[in-house]
């Protein structure tokens, strides 16, 4: 089964994936609340880790007052696919550029912002990404993670399931996927060096007929459906915490809730 790698970086997917993201109310409800993160100051230097096509560049770009954003990608298809987006209508003051999230090719200390959005749950080493967000950020900088996130673990049982939704994911997505919870991520800052200035967690509740809009939507529905096959305690807290779904012959109903965390942290 293909993975994240070879899906972003073909042409049609990385259409695909566009296509999806701007019928996103989910993405433009959050975009708000990431700006309010960012704080921008004014002519900040800013750097969108994991761009894509730009869907999250453009929005914000709107708020600079002044300054720049780069944004960097490994996806060649990806950046293809936002630079005909930009030819079409420009992003103030963005520049587009390659790269891998584990060797940042900027030098130590120049950026005022950093942000990456729907794209921890993909990177292989989060740590090292951590640590690099670190050094290019100028001190008193920030990096803003906004990213879908499992349901805070209570006990075992929350556990095995997180355990089981990432198993499923990496079927589809390739064995670096991994789903953290809001206090995962807040943790790995730490960790890196990072003081914790913001940590919300923004739920949104679902009902309505198929996965149209849910970021990974489909491979929830696969989540869900492998749920039926476990106990009936996993299968009960995963409906409790996440969501369950009635199926008409090929149409689907979706009815429960999804989490999202945007955390923030500053350099000292």
């Amino acid at each position: 089964m293909e993975n994240d790698q070879a899906r972003f970086k073909d042409y049609s997917r990385a259409l695909e994936y566009d296509r999806k993201a701007a019928k996103s109310d989910i993405r433009a409800q959050l975009v708000p609340k990431l700006v309010e993160a960012l704080d921008f100051r004014g002519n900040d230097y800013v750097l969108d880790l994991a761009t894509g096509t730009g869907r999250f560049a453009r929005p914000v770009a709107q708020h600079l007052r002044g300054g720049k954003i780069i944004g960097l990608d490994e996806a060649f298809a990806m950046l293809r696919v936002g630079q005909e987006q930009t030819e079409k209508e420009p992003i103030p003051g963005f520049l587009a550029a390659a790269g891998t999230a584990e060797a940042f090719p900027f030098r130590d200390g120049v950026f005022d912002r950093v942000f990456t959005v729907f794209a921890l749950h993909h990177f292989g080493n989060p740590p090292l990404m951590m640590r690099e967000a670190y050094r290019v950020l100028k001190p008193g900088g920030r990096f803003a993670i906004l990213d879908p996130v499992v349901a805070t673990a209570e006990d075992s049982l929350d556990e095995a399931i997180h355990d089981l939704i990432n198993q499923i994911f990496r079927r589809g997505h390739g064995e670096n996927f991994h789903y953290h919870s809001a206090e995962d991520i807040q943790d790995l800052l730490g960790r890196a060096g990072f003081e914790v200035r913001r940590a919300d967690l923004h739920i949104f509740s679902i009902d309505q007929e198929g996965m149209e809009g849910i970021p990974t939507g489909r491979h929830w529905l696969e989540v869900a459906e492998q749920m039926q096959e476990e106990s009936p305690e996993i299968k009960r807290r995963f409906e409790e915490k996440y969501f369950r779904y009635e199926k008409n012959g090929e149409a689907v109903h979706v009815r429960g809730k999804f989490g999202f965390a945007l955390v923030c942290g500053e350099k000292r």
